[in-house]
């Protein structure tokens, strides 16, 4: 009896967790909704046209989001910081540190310099005091990333190129792309299926059992095929 009512407990405890659990699918964290007349607004008035505005809901989700009911999910205090790497905010902009302490890359800086008129008042100092230019670098880095990849022709494999540009560069992208259309049956035209097959990224394990490949990919399929849509009805 005991074993039965132990038994019992843990099942129902189980099945309260397990409701609990918000649907990635469906679930949108309350702090969000916030924010998404910046979105719109800066996503119109930097990709005027594009129709796939609510792909920023579902970045945002991926790149800031622990979980969804983590304190920092679509928080412009989000934070990544190990010994060799710090990425802040909505958008994780990054620096990255070589072992003796010196930058190797810095996205913020790099992006600022890029875009001054725009992101002159971007800084590492105000970053996470300034959720609208934080917006505003996602789109304006993301805006690049899709016109870098203007020869695909549907704009949905063309925004997953430029998804995992943001995510992991769009060299690597293009090595992919030079990959597939060598291969036979492997379509340069198309992420998925196609290019997402094409290993070009170390496979060893960085976070956890994660490579770097591994979190490349991922990013790309959560972002289009199970974030983003549910903020269609809000961004657009």
């Amino acid at each position: 009896m005991k074993y039965l009512i132990s038994l019992l407990f843990v099942l129902l405890f189980s099945n309260s967790i397990m409701a609990k659990t918000p649907d990635v699918k469906t679930f949108i964290p309350p702090q969000a909704f916030q924010y998404f007349n910046t979105v719109k607004l800066e996503g119109n008035r930097i990709l005027p046209g594009f129709e796939y505005l609510y792909y920023f809901g579902g970045l945002i989700e991926q790149e800031s989001c622990i979980s969804l009911t983590h304190s920092k999910c679509w928080n412009p205090k989000s934070q990544l910081k190990t010994s060799r790497e710090l990425g802040q905010g909505f958008g994780q902009l990054t620096k990255a540190f070589n072992k003796d302490g010196t930058i190797r890359f810095d996205a913020l800086t790099d992006l600022r310099r890029a875009n001054m008129s725009q992101l002159r008042e971007l800084s590492w100092t105000n970053i996470t005091q300034r959720p609208d230019l934080q917006i505003r670098a996602i789109v304006i880095m993301s805006k690049n990333n899709y016109k870098i990849f203007y020869m695909v022709r549907d704009n949905y494999e063309r925004l997953a190129m430029a998804d995992s540009a943001y995510n992991g560069g769009a060299g690597a992208v293009r090595k992919q792309r030079q990959l597939c259309s060598l291969r036979r049956g492997c379509d340069p035209q198309k992420w998925f299926g196609n290019l997402e097959r094409m290993v070009v990224k170390s496979t060893r394990p960085i976070y956890g059992n994660r490579s770097a490949d591994t979190i490349n990919k991922e990013h790309v399929r959560y972002v289009l095929k199970i974030r983003m849509l549910k903020y269609k009805q809000y961004i657009h």
